[in-house]
């Protein structure tokens, strides 16, 4: 009997050891980087964006949202400069 109680300990231990799929332990998980949402510059939905409202955006923003209108816009220059150029090539 003792035999039999073995036997089947050892099968366990096997299963659990070569034919468990534990794919936690052989692949490394990565989490996708979230997309950052279009900025919108126009708050009000009118139609024109205005330097009250670009001035909301960060500078980061304000190249993102040069770029998707084909501005041409210095990058070294400050924020103000920024907002100024987007703003008199908008009008």
């Amino acid at each position: 009997m003792e035999y039999v109680i073995a036997i089947a300990v050892l099968a366990v231990v096997i299963y659990y050891v070569f034919f468990r799929n534990d794919d936690s332990s052989s692949t490394i998980s990565t989490t996708p980087s979230p997309v950052p949402a279009p900025v919108v510059a126009d708050a009000n939905n009118n139609g024109i964006t205005s330097k009250a409202e670009l001035k909301t955006l960060t500078k980061v923003q304000l190249f993102d949202f040069a770029e998707r209108r084909s501005l041409k816009v210095k990058k070294s220059g400050t924020k103000a400069q920024v907002i100024n150029e987007i703003h008199s090539q908008l009008k």
